[in-house]
């Protein structure tokens, strides 16, 4: 089952990582379903990642919320990123 979540977000996250792949020459097309660590990157590429996306969305990813679960795919994150957006507005 697939959870919808903005197109914005998640658009926003694709265009994070595909900035970040592009650091190590990593130019693969890959959909928002696909394991980031299968399309080239690494534990220290998630760890930017999630810096930049922090500032990207201006939220402060809470502790338990950094899981490799979370930041599996471009999907996850972008579920992940409304979570917390919607924790923040609650």
């Amino acid at each position: 089952m697939s959870h919808l979540v903005p197109a914005s977000v998640a658009e926003r996250t694709m265009d994070l990582a595909y900035a970040i792949a592009a650091r190590h020459a990593i130019t693969p097309a890959f959909a928002k379903g696909d394991a980031l660590v299968d399309v080239g990157l690494s534990s220290l590429d998630l760890v930017n990642l999630m810096i930049a996306v922090e500032a990207e969305f201006d939220i402060m990813i809470p502790p338990a919320s950094l899981t490799p679960k979370n930041f599996h795919s471009i999907e996850t994150i972008a579920r992940m990123v409304e979570s917390v957006r919607g924790a923040a507005h609650a």
